[in-house]
């Protein structure tokens, strides 16, 4: 294959670019922070200080285009490059701000300075006043640094060029390098571990044509790979019962998907012999073999030596190697004390620069839309990671990548989150209120959903076993009872989580109560402090399988709690008509008059208002109630979550139907002073 290089010139530059003090550059001040526009030029920092702002640059549009044009500055040629995309989204925004459609963010008024680059790596940002006040400025450029190997200048300056393609030598090299450093972190290398059951058996000639499929006795120690991708629609290579024993034998690598062919290519480079890839070690169309293997997720993702994720690739045949976005590079003579040499500058996104957490998480990249690739991120040691951009090595001392990105924290750390035992107080804290240690875990767990829940899966029936792995690690640190998707001890909080943006699948694969019978966002989780007015007497799940974090037949909760009667009005409701202004729900109220209540159905009638009408039809006549489940507290404030509900059409149990927030005027009575024994029982299915 024939290269293309990356753009590089070599560039001079204007007297201000001459000047700046690179190593001493003023850095963003602690007080300053930024808002989220949802644009990706439009990044303000609020509260920036007027004096001391930073390393003064060019103060108008006009001297800054100068610079870059009559005088051939590389440095405000990239600039430039930038500010004139900020400027392009601002006009595409004009007309918008003027309708009073969109929040106007404001103008940058082009009185431009540096100051160091905030995320870790090399480079600066460039920041302009704006016409939002002194101490509101935006963020209209930001530009890397980076040297090439063996440059004087490469124990200073980490960044290196992206390479274009992953599997160079150069490529190799890094990834080597990499993987070298990680293996003295005391928490990273995983040593020789248990193999899984099967793995792919790459041997030590690494230019033989064929692999092999191995099964291992479980007890056998050594170093494998894991592979993260996805699969796509088209057929790919995989192991049945029919092909298991031809595949023990020998397989052609050239007959392979390119994924797996460059995995294979990886791991003989770096010198592990074996591989473990899904469609290969566990035979497809053999449920019992899915479901024993799809349990041992956990074991098989921490127990790599590393996890290669294809996380650019859309399917199986566009592999790890191919090529990256390119590059422009200006190359400009750069000093550090007695040590000088040529140092490649390029433009960096500006929206991740602001937000640095869209390094990590990428989610530009095909793979971050797949389910089962969620625990494929988070349960392994260390990753690395082939993106659009460049590759990135994430390990448990942070994040990094070729260019000299580098981040003291990684996407989701799961291995070491606390056990949700009691910690040892300071002194100070001693009169500060005793808190639950298993919170933050719980609130883990309700974050981890909240990015779980949009992700696509080829099988709809997968929605619990693509996190069965991550729940096995939870359920051992919360030493709590996992049931369909939540938690035993905190049931009644997790029974009230809303809907957002979600749509019930058609095929049953979770009881109605559980966030697990929707595709969308399930918000879980009650940030202030409440009081349950409810009580579960009974639960009752029938497992498919034997994962007791897998699929499931049905689920029943027995709860005693207050109800209260509500009427739902659809007759003018019909979010099909054009033009329609509607809300995402019909009016749905209690018998009171003064309801100060909030109800959301379990679907979104702007993502398919012709679902959302004919579910909303088929519920007139029917009774809906509130089932009331807490008693929330906040500041002043006092308000009840309840799960709407009505019974099963033909039968005597419940069902969810949405989620809801009610005060005491909405119910006419405070329900925590019900009679409990006079409180309704029903079965919730």
């Amino acid at each position: 294959m024939k290269h293309k290089p990356q753009h590089t010139k070599k560039m001079s530059l204007c007297d201000l670019c001459r000047e700046i003090p690179w190593e001493n550059l003023p850095t963003v001040p602690p007080e300053s922070f930024p808002s989220i526009s949802g644009y990706p030029y439009l990044v303000d920092f609020h509260h920036w200080p007027q004096d001391n702002r930073g390393y003064l640059h060019h103060q108008s549009l006009d001297a800054l285009r100068n610079a870059a044009g009559n005088e051939s500055c590389g440095i405000c040629s990239l600039i430039l490059t930038q500010v004139e995309l900020c400027q392009a989204e601002i006009e595409e925004l004009k007309p918008q701000w003027e309708a009073g459609t969109e929040t106007e963010y404001g103008w940058p008024l082009w009185e431009m300075w540096i100051v160091k680059r905030e995320v870790g790596g090399d480079g600066f940002w460039v920041m302009s006043t704006t016409d939002r006040g002194k101490r509101t400025v935006r963020l209209v450029a930001a530009i890397g640094l980076c040297v090439d190997d063996g440059n004087p200048l490469a124990p200073i300056i980490r960044g290196r060029p992206v390479e274009q393609y992953g599997g160079t030598s150069k490529a190799i090299t890094r990834v080597h390098d990499w993987v070298t450093e990680c293996n003295q972190h005391p928490k990273c290398s995983p040593g020789d571990t248990l193999l899984p059951g099967r793995v792919v058996d790459v041997g030590d000639d690494i230019n033989s044509p064929y692999a092999k499929l191995r099964e291992t006795d479980g007890q056998e120690l050594g170093q494998y790979i894991s592979l993260s991708y996805c699969w796509g629609k088209e057929p790919q290579f995989t192991t049945t019962k029919a092909t298991l024993e031809e595949r023990k034998r020998q397989i052609t690598i050239s007959h392979l998907s390119q994924t797996h062919q460059d995995v294979i290519k990886l791991a003989r480079e770096l010198g592990v012999r074996y591989l473990w890839i899904d469609s290969i070690c566990i035979c497809q169309g053999d449920y019992d073999d899915w479901e024993r293997e799809s349990a041992k997720m956990l074991s098989i993702y921490a127990n790599s030596y590393i996890t290669v994720a294809a996380s650019k690739a859309k399917d199986h045949s566009e592999g790890l190697f191919s090529e990256t976005t390119p590059r422009e590079y200006k190359k400009f003579e750069y000093k550090s004390g007695e040590i000088s040499g040529q140092v490649m500058a390029f433009n960096l996104p500006i929206d991740k620069e602001s937000g640095a957490s869209s390094y990590v998480s990428l989610p530009d990249e095909p793979l971050s839309d797949r389910g089962w690739a969620l625990q494929e991120r988070v349960l392994p040691y260390r990753t690395l990671l082939y993106t659009k951009q460049q590759m990135f090595f994430e390990c448990s001392e942070g994040f990094r990548g070729e260019d000299g990105t580098v981040l003291d924290w990684r996407f989701v750390n799961v291995h070491d989150m606390p056990d949700g035992q009691d910690q040892k107080k300071k002194p100070e804290d001693e009169e500060e209120e005793e808190e639950d240690p298993k919170a933050s875990l719980y609130q883990s767990w309700y974050s981890l959903l909240w990015i779980y829940g949009p992700r696509k899966l080829t099988e709809p029936s997968d929605k619990l076993p693509a996190i069965s792995g991550l729940a096995s690690i939870f359920a051992k640190r919360l030493k709590d009872e996992y049931v369909v998707g939540l938690w035993r001890s905190r049931l009644l909080e997790g029974l009230v989580w809303q809907s957002l943006e979600c749509r019930r699948v058609s095929e049953y694969r979770a009881p109605s109560w559980s966030w697990a019978s929707m595709d969308g966002i399930p918000g879980l989780g009650v940030r202030a402090p409440y009081e349950e007015v409810a009580r579960i007497l009974d639960v009752k799940v029938d497992l498919k399988g034997t994962n007791i974090y897998g699929e499931v037949k049905s689920g029943k909760l027995r709860i005693q709690a207050p109800m209260e009667r509500l009427y739902l009005d659809v007759k003018d409701w019909d979010p099909t008509k054009p033009g329609f202004k509607y809300d995402n729900n019909p009016p749905i109220r209690t018998a009171h008059e003064e309801t100060h209540s909030r109800f959301d159905f379990d679907f979104t009638a702007d993502d398919a208002p012709q679902e959302a009408l004919k579910i909303v039809k088929s519920l007139e006549g029917k009774e809906l109630f509130a089932l009331i489940l807490l008693r929330v507290k906040e500041e002043d404030d006092e308000t009840y979550h309840a799960v709407v509900v009505k019974k099963v059409d033909g039968g005597e149990e419940y069902e969810r139907l949405g989620f809801g927030l009610i005060d005491e005027k909405a119910l006419g009575r405070k329900p925590e002073l019900d009679t409990q024994d006079e409180l309704p029982i029903i079965t919730l299915v």
